[in-house]
């Protein structure tokens, strides 16, 4: 019996031998890998902190019209909590950490480390990308708050750029509002100093053409010179009828000279003040008053563009301490007693459970190749 066994018993083939081969080599690497996590893995401590960007808008309707309009922007503390992740996020910010703590030679530092560390010679793409990995922010939808974590080997370090993590977003923050509202105000204070300008340059106009014919509006002037000219006429008349009379009554009378004379003088004074009236002249009277009509309508309508950018210079400093973003620490930073990671009890069960699944997957795998 048992030679009939031994002799009908096939021996391992070489593609068998190989899965087996290939099976002890990777229980092997997954003990190295099991090994290296509990003896050269360095512990990593990360801190965070939570804080809120809010605003206050000015009007609850136009806020109403925005959220039905943009339903994915109504959320103005979430859009600027994005550009503060941003600003976390930047290589200026990150290599300013850099100098300020040294990242390079901490991230360096563990030398059995070799997996988790930081290359010594790595390339700046490179630290930036490690940086990225290490210090982070995200927006949290549920509770509308932005949360920091910094993720490195040394406890209070952690919390330290966590601390200043937070003061550089805040002074982030201020120095967008401090510049929206300068670039605003720095705007309408242009818009009223122009305004302002303009209604000066018609005054000036208007005081250069009153001065220069000596009257304080044309209408003043028009008027007295008609009454000057209609009484002059009521005079010419008066002596033309006297020197009829005179004539018909008394021909050789010597006043008749004198009143022609003086006929001859009211008829010239007559043109002359008539001829102040109109005509194509620039310093005829009527074209005088067009001039001064069309500075007195310039000078309206600057007064009118001062006294809307005044306003407008009003409501936007109103609007600018409206809309301001404030900065609020919900969570301070603390130095954190315990490793976060690695968690080396959750990773090693974790490694042992998916390595026997691939195993077995892999072992069916061999035996439903090899065995027809």
């Amino acid at each position: 019996m048992s030679a009939t066994y031994i002799h009908t018993k096939r021996k391992p083939g070489m593609a068998q031998l190989i899965m087996r081969g290939l099976g002890v080599l990777y229980f092997v690497a997954l003990g190295l890998a099991i090994l290296y996590l509990w003896l050269f893995t360095q512990d990593r401590y990360v801190c965070s902190a939570e804080f809120k960007i809010s605003r206050q808008e000015s009007s609850g309707m136009e806020m109403g019209m925005v959220q039905l309009a943009l339903p994915g922007l109504s959320d103005s503390g979430s859009m600027d909590s994005q550009i503060t992740i941003g600003f976390i996020d930047s290589a200026d910010l990150l290599l300013e950490l850099e100098r300020e703590f040294n990242l390079i030679g901490h991230y360096t530092s563990p030398r059995k480390d070799f997996v988790f560390r930081l290359k010594p010679d790595a390339s700046l793409e490179d630290r930036l990308e490690y940086y990225r990995n290490r210090i982070s922010a995200h927006f949290d939808k549920d509770t509308g708050m932005t949360v920091v974590s910094v993720d490195t080997f040394d406890p209070k370090l952690s919390e330290q750029i966590t601390a200043a993590l937070l003061k550089k977003a805040e002074e982030f923050v201020n120095k967008i509002n401090r510049e929206i509202a300068g670039k605003q105000l720095d705007f309408v204070h242009g818009e009223v100093e122009r305004a302002e300008k303009q209604v000066q340059d018609v005054n000036v106009e208007l005081l250069a053409l009153q001065n220069k014919h000596n009257f304080i509006t044309p209408d003043e002037a028009i008027t007295a010179n008609l009454k000057v000219v209609e009484g002059m006429r009521i005079q010419y008349l008066q002596a033309e009828t006297e020197l009829s009379g005179l004539l018909r009554d008394s021909p050789n009378s010597p006043r008749i000279e004198t009143l022609r004379s003086r006929i001859r003088s009211l008829n010239e004074v007559i043109d002359v003040e008539s001829a102040k009236l109109s005509g194509p002249e620039k310093d005829r009277l009527n074209q005088l008053l067009v001039q001064f009509k069309q500075l007195q309508l310039k000078l309206e309508f600057a007064l009118r563009l001062r006294s809307g950018a005044e306003l407008l210079l009003e409501k936007n400093r109103t609007d600018t301490v409206a809309r301001s973003r404030f900065f609020t620490v919900i969570q301070h930073p603390f130095v954190p007693e315990e490793p976060a990671i690695p968690r080396r009890p959750y990773v090693t069960a974790s490694l042992i459970v998916v390595g026997l699944f691939a195993f077995w997957i892999l072992s069916a795998i061999s035996r439903s190749l090899f065995e027809r």
